[in-house]
């Protein structure tokens, strides 16, 4: 609702348009002056359409603080949604913002178009722009630019500060889908045999990603109380990331300083919650790899750090999920293996569930993925293969009954 003040003649309309990040509340002002030799029932009569018309500007987006850069507005988003967003998140979402605010953090909200971010992807794909390879940024890294400048353009255009979601008029780059990289069964029987003369630890690692599909970090973050031996399931409750940043450095108890640190989290999204069963075959391996794990926390004593995950440092301590990956780098390149990495197995193992006829809603939901529509994109060349093996075995049903009927005649 609109309300008027006057001063010395001069009429200031004022609109409330709610609170911004911080809890303050934004206020649209107008000044209006009657022109000379208006009556007094010709300017409460103008007042009222002029604060009905400001109101319904003000309602629209049409009236924004001109004065805002974008940067400072990012700044106030950042700040307030740091709570709302996963560490890795948030993390990556300072670093992008450092590009996006290079280029055009400087311009006022009220000055911005959707030709100064097309500039900006632009200038991303330019040589030189990577300091790693001295070529543009992919379409990849783009789009993750894209995403955020999206995010943070949506807000301020609820909150009024522009009159449109600049993000919406610009056309993003395009990814060109690549087929996801999986083991074929005969690298799988190899990896199997060479599996045999790895530690039992490193052995049951990488047993249990082929088997279950489970992320690297939903593995790193499995409690022996997850895993129900007699109902043959694993329970996935929980994800441990690595985050690094100013925040996370810190110096431990041995006077060793760490860039990051161990974080655990909710897993990536709802349906990543989830109940995998399991064979006897892993319940075996995982009862053997106990038997060694309860040595271990005898071996350290005192050393031991009681957090009850299946897979530990030496002592006990949660493992970082990058760990993983280093051991199968060098574990591929000593035995001679195709380079694979902890999530080609989940890829492998989700390969092999197709291949074996599952039901793609039985895959989609041992993958913990949001959807079905999820797996059919990714795993759309493993899927259409299992359809024309189907079709090979229909046909040559079909063959054999249309033969039978032949010699009928």
């Amino acid at each position: 609702m609109a309300t008027l003040r006057e001063r010395n003649g001069v009429y200031q309309i004022r609109v409330s348009l709610g609170y911004d990040m911080q809890g303050k509340q934004i206020i649209k002002t107008m000044s209006w002056k009657p022109m000379p030799g208006m009556t007094k029932k010709q300017i409460e009569k103008e007042l009222e359409r002029q604060k009905v018309l400001f109101e319904e500007k003000c309602q629209s987006g049409m009236i924004t603080d001109g004065s805002l850069r974008f940067a400072d507005f990012a700044a106030q988003w950042i700040s307030v949604n740091e709570n709302n967003l996963a560490p890795k998140t948030f993390i990556r979402y300072q670093s992008l913002l450092e590009r996006i605010n290079a280029a055009i953090g400087h311009i006022k909200l009220s000055d911005l178009r959707a030709h100064h971010l097309q500039e900006f992807y632009k200038n991303l794909a330019e040589d030189g722009i990577n300091k790693n390879n001295g070529k543009g940024l992919s379409n990849r890294t783009i789009l993750h630019h894209h995403r955020v400048f999206s995010v943070i353009s949506r807000e301020a255009y609820r909150q009024g500060y522009l009159l449109r979601d600049i993000s919406a008029l610009v056309t993003p780059p395009k990814i060109r889908k690549k087929d996801v990289a999986f083991l074929d069964e005969p690298d799988v029987q190899k990896l199997y045999e060479v599996l045999m003369t790895a530690s039992i630890k490193w052995r049951t690692v990488i047993l249990l990603l082929l088997y279950t599909g489970v992320r690297r970090g939903e593995l790193v973050g499995l409690e022996w109380s997850d895993i129900d031996s007699d109902a043959k399931t694993l329970t996935i409750k929980r994800t441990v990331q690595y985050v690094t940043g100013s925040k996370y450095e810190h110096v431990d108890e041995f006077g060793v300083f760490h860039k990051g640190t161990v974080i655990e989290k909710d897993p990536k999204t709802a349906s990543s919650l989830r109940v995998i069963s399991i064979d006897e075959g892993v319940v075996k391996l995982l009862e053997s790899y106990k038997i060694w794990w309860e040595q271990q926390k005898i071996a350290n004593g005192d050393r031991w750090i009681q957090t009850n995950k299946l897979f530990t440092m030496e002592n006990g301590g949660v493992m970082r999920p990058d760990s993983i990956t280093h051991y199968v780098i060098k574990f591929c390149k000593k035995h001679d293996l195709p380079k694979f990495s902890p999530h080609s197995l989940r890829h492998t193992n989700i390969s092999l569930m197709i291949a074996a006829g599952v039901d793609i809603k039985t895959v989609s939901s041992r993958a913990g993925h949001s959807n079905i529509s999820t797996t059919g994109d990714i795993y759309t060349h493993q899927i259409q293969s299992a359809n024309a093996r189907a079709a090979e075995k229909i046909g040559s049903i079909f063959k054999l009954s249309t033969q039978q009927n032949e010699g009928d005649l």
